[in-house]
């Protein structure tokens, strides 16, 4: 498996697909699922065994998180999500199938660059 991911370089403010070069076909329909839901997937740096992608939606009060992939099998194995700034509990799950219907879960953030509103309720578009 390739261990030196990178994101595809583009115009500045676009949307960066990343390079998922190495990892299962599920492992990228899932990143692809984090990009439909507004999580701005990009790779953080490999620890140990494993690599991890760091999820980020627009705006103080989007969601953010993780997901971490086995460095050798490509597999999903884990990821965290906190629904924005404001959030409770940070929602975990484990497993390809766990993982996949989290990010299901997510609800695009209605969250804007610059944000100042006070909660994720009071964001406008």
């Amino acid at each position: 498996m390739n261990t030196t991911f990178a994101a595809v370089e583009q115009v500045p403010g676009a949307a960066v697909a990343i390079d998922l070069t190495g990892v299962t076909a599920y492992t990228a329909g899932i990143v692809r699922l984090a990009e439909k839901k507004g999580l701005r997937p990009t790779w953080g740096q490999p620890h140990g065994r494993t690599l991890r992608i760091i999820l980020n939606a627009v705006g103080p009060h989007g969601a953010f998180g993780s997901i971490v992939i086995g460095r050798i099998s490509g597999k999903v194995l884990r990821a965290e999500v906190i629904d924005g700034n404001d959030a409770k509990e940070p929602r975990r799950a484990t497993g390809t199938n766990a993982v996949r219907a989290l990010l299901m879960e997510v609800t695009p953030s209605a969250c804007s660059q610059g944000c100042d509103a006070e909660s994720s309720t009071a964001c406008r578009p």
